[in-house]
């Protein structure tokens, strides 16, 4: 290393061919931090939102997820998100900690007379009051979802609602990496989006019919039923009026089929 105090030796400093002005350490501690901080913390992006119980009329909270701090880094193909701090799948689901009764915060909202009767005998009736944490694991999200399920089960809800809930439940055991119980939710996925593709009226949720289509194709897929697969996954890349954006995953995807229909061959 050059001496930078080379002038100072007249000055009657010598031996500082050696000195750092800034300490390596400290510049990586400083390096760490700095990332460290630019990381909020997921307590820092939940907060509080109420809701009111349409079976009991109880106000309660409900841990979430703000936007924008929680940044989406990738997409699986059958459009599972990833992001770097915590999936907010794992918070959507209310559960009233009074009744038991348990919804996606989309759904969660007025329920019809006869429904409110049904959950009150055959869930209500049987519940044991629960408080979960403030940081919740992916046991507590799957537990609450299977509570969203029965729900919808007795609520007597179309096929389309109860299939997008197994398929989040099939997305949180992949993300556990349970690949058997993956399977199994991807199954009833697939069933159920199947009946609602035939017999309902989008969107579903979110989904519209298109992006349905297309998840079935890739549920298909991952059966290794790579015919259905692509005939599913070509109607969405032949359809008019599908965005460039679903074309895209929907050319990408048809690649995968055929590769993977390839290798079995």
């Amino acid at each position: 290393m050059d001496n930078i105090f080379e002038e100072l030796k007249s000055l009657g400093f010598n031996n500082l061919d050696k000195v750092e002005i800034f300490s390596s350490e400290d510049t990586k501690k400083t390096t760490e931090q700095a990332h460290k901080n630019s990381i909020p913390s997921l307590e820092s992006i939940l907060y509080d939102k109420t809701y009111i119980c349409p079976i009991c009329d109880k106000v309660f909270t409900n841990k979430a997820i703000r936007s924008g701090k929680n940044r989406l880094m990738s997409v699986d193909t059958d459009l599972k998100p990833q992001y770097d701090l915590v999936n907010p799948i794992i918070y959507e689901c209310v559960v009233c900690p009074r009744c038991g009764y348990a919804a996606l915060g989309k759904a969660f909202g007025p329920v019809s007379p006869r429904q409110t009767t049904w959950v009150k005998e055959q869930v209500c009736s049987k519940f044991k009051g629960q408080e979960y944490p403030e940081i919740m694991t992916h046991a507590h999200a799957i537990e609450r979802y299977k509570l969203a399920l029965l729900n919808a089960m007795v609520k007597k809800v179309k096929d389309g609602e109860k299939a997008y809930l197994c398929l989040k439940i099939a997305w949180l055991y992949r993300e556990v990496e349970n690949q058997k119980q993956e399977k199994v939710f991807l199954k009833y996925a697939l069933t159920g989006f199947l009946n609602a593709y035939n017999n309902e009226r989008f969107p579903i949720f979110e989904l519209d019919e298109l992006t349905t289509a297309y998840i079935i194709s890739d549920l298909y897929r991952r059966f290794e039923e790579y015919d259905k697969a692509l005939q599913w996954v070509g109607y969405v890349i032949l359809e008019k009026n599908v965005s460039l954006k679903l074309k895209t995953r929907a050319l990408h995807l048809k690649s995968i089929i055929r590769e993977e229909k390839n290798n079995k061959m």
